[in-house]
């Protein structure tokens, strides 16, 4: 189908540096949070290594102990068992950072396709030159065609990260608005990992959403041509872009659009709500103890 597209001699979208700026920049700052998220759960091993705590085994099962005491609670905690949680847990979680990394990036190389075949109407109609509204139609036809195959092929990939994001959203708010003992990085993990999920949503939401959007550009346009340029391939092409609901889903459940994120955004007003007061709340406690008196 590329091939295809490709054969009108149209220039070819380049994507290189804006799919490693997507990938590195989501990656780097979800290596930070987890590093945070270490750190968080060994407080109790001993950095300067002059005890008998301060071996990896000890490292290793304090972290076990605090990050996955709900596995503990049923499997006796061994060496085995305590290597075993360590890996998987590092592979989840670079799988769900991925997953997020792959539909940014395949969105947006299906967007920028769209935004090519419309730079090239706008810029023919612009210096009046003649256009091929047959070879277009086509051409739009085939990448409808692509975003579909796409959909069906990623859908499921799609669901599961957004119903895991709003799962661990929401288990952040809920981690956050308890009492916790965790200090200061503590207090600086929570809001770097709730802002960064939330973030990470939204990007990967409006990235996807931008298919729908280019899909749409030209639709101005052919509304208001020139009789003399309108003809009956025009009319094809005019009834395909405005019926046509070329956009990628969470298996049909939802299709990712700017309508979309405003349904979002109303669930994160709420959650945005509790976060400020729980930064309320952390001063507060913070205050309290270091006997600050806040007026």
């Amino acid at each position: 189908m590329e091939l295809f597209i490709d054969s009108n001699k149209m220039e070819r979208p380049k994507l290189r540096w804006k799919l490693y700026l997507i990938a590195a920049s989501i990656l780097f700052v979800a290596l930070i949070e987890h590093i945070l998220s270490i750190l968080v759960h060994i407080k109790k091993y001993d950095w300067s290594g002059k005890s008998d705590n301060a071996t990896f085994l000890n490292f290793l099962e304090i972290y076990c102990t605090s990050s996955h005491a709900f596995i503990l609670e049923i499997l006796k905690y061994n060496l085995a068992l305590g290597i075993f949680i360590f890996i998987v847990s590092k592979l989840a979680t670079f799988t769900w950072n991925f997953t997020d990394v792959f539909i940014a990036m395949v969105a947006t190389g299906l967007a920028e396709r769209y935004k090519t075949l419309n730079k090239y109407v706008i810029s023919s109609i612009s210096k009046h030159r003649p256009i091929d509204w047959s070879g277009l139609r086509e051409d739009y036809a085939t990448l409808s065609f692509m975003v579909k195959k796409v959909d069906n092929d990623i859908s499921p990939i799609i669901l599961l990260s957004f119903v895991n994001n709003l799962y661990f959203i929401c288990l952040q708010l809920l981690n956050g608005l308890s009492k916790s003992d965790d200090g200061l990085i503590g207090d600086i993990y929570f809001f770097e990992s709730f802002l960064f999920l939330i973030s990470r949503t939204m990007i990967v939401t409006l990235l996807t959403a931008r298919i729908h959007d280019q899909s749409k550009v030209i639709l101005p346009i052919l509304f208001t041509c020139s009789a003399s340029t309108y003809d009956k391939e025009t009319e094809r092409l005019l009834h395909l872009l405005s019926t046509d609901n070329i956009t990628l889903t969470g298996m049909r459940f939802f299709s990712i659009t700017r309508n979309f994120l405003l349904a979002v955004k109303t669930n994160q007003d709420l959650i945005t709500n509790s976060l400020a007061f729980h930064i309320l709340y952390t001063i507060r406690q913070f205050s309290l103890r270091n006997k600050i008196i806040l007026r």
